[in-house]
């Protein structure tokens, strides 16, 4: 592994004027040099090809300005999925167990038999999911359930569970009833299946800003169906497919519905429009591999 001088050595021999090493050491130390790399790729010649060498008059501020912006925007996205999880996780539990589902949740019965690619059943890794996490929660109500022998009800259950093993309990759970009042709680007024992946993309924009991943310019692997209802109630907020902003639009839309106003969207539109430059490569993903 190369030492902060030789980084830097390796950024001035593809180009790059740094005019400050104590500054760019520091940097370097404390935010990973693979983890910038992602950000100089805008300003080299041909990354996906090999050429590594940074395009003419690039300055170090080019980069470090949308690192810098990424790093206020991913709270904001996070303060927004929190409360998407939470909302999701609360009336998920609620409506199943509503409608009869209390203590079936566990049972494989209670998923759709549906196979992926591979041929493999999903409901059965999923199941095995579920149980796995209750079998490690220390959780106090999960521990008095254990001690008594009793099941454990799906208002405790879920809240042992990652996002996305509820996630992809929405997806296949077999209680269309009460999926179809949820998603019309969050008003989605789209099929079922179309709705989960929604959320799934939800899971996974939550993942990035958790693990402090880069979204300037960022191809996302996995983003949401936009419905109807979201682009016309942010118009203003246009995006390439599988760009970081097509992940946006929906996250505004369902937090402005939980909140039942608009305050979320509004601080976040108006730290984009503050942020032109910046804001139109979050609605162009690069592809460089």
């Amino acid at each position: 592994m190369k030492n902060l001088d030789e980084m830097i050595e390796l950024m001035e021999s593809r180009g790059l004027t740094v005019p400050d090493h104590d500054a760019m050491r520091r940097i370097l130390f404390d935010s990973n040099y693979y983890r910038l790399s992602g950000y100089f790729r805008a300003f080299q010649n041909d990354p996906a090809h090999g050429d590594n060498d940074f395009k003419p008059n690039v300055n170090v501020s080019d980069f470090l300005e949308p690192y810098r912006l990424d790093s206020e925007l991913r709270p904001m996205i996070l303060r927004g999925t929190a409360l998407i999880e939470l909302t999701v996780r609360s009336r998920f539990e609620y409506l199943v167990a509503q409608n009869g589902g209390a203590y079936s949740y566990a049972d494989i019965d209670s998923y759709e038999s549906i196979t992926n690619r591979k041929g493999v059943e999903l409901r059965i890794s999923l199941v095995a999911n579920i149980r796995k996490w209750m079998d490690m929660s220390n959780e106090v109500c999960i521990r008095h359930y254990r001690k008594a022998g009793e099941p454990v009800p799906i208002w405790a259950a879920v809240e042992t569970m990652p996002f996305d093993t509820v996630s992809r309990m929405l997806s296949l759970h077999r209680d269309t009833a009460a999926l179809k009042e949820l998603y019309r709680s969050l008003g989605v007024r789209t099929n079922l299946r179309t709705a989960s992946e929604i959320i799934h993309a939800m899971v996974y924009l939550r993942n990035l800003c958790s693990h402090h991943s880069r979204l300037w310019h960022r191809e996302m692997v996995i983003v949401p169906p936009v419905t109807k209802d979201m682009r016309e109630r942010y118009p203003s907020l246009v995006y390439e497919g599988r760009s970081v902003a097509q992940a946006l639009i929906a996250l505004l839309y369902l937090v402005d519905e939980i909140n039942r106003d608009d305050s979320y969207s509004t601080r976040m539109l108006t730290f984009l429009k503050a942020n032109t430059d910046y804001t139109t490569r979050l609605m162009q993903p690069l592809h460089w591999e």
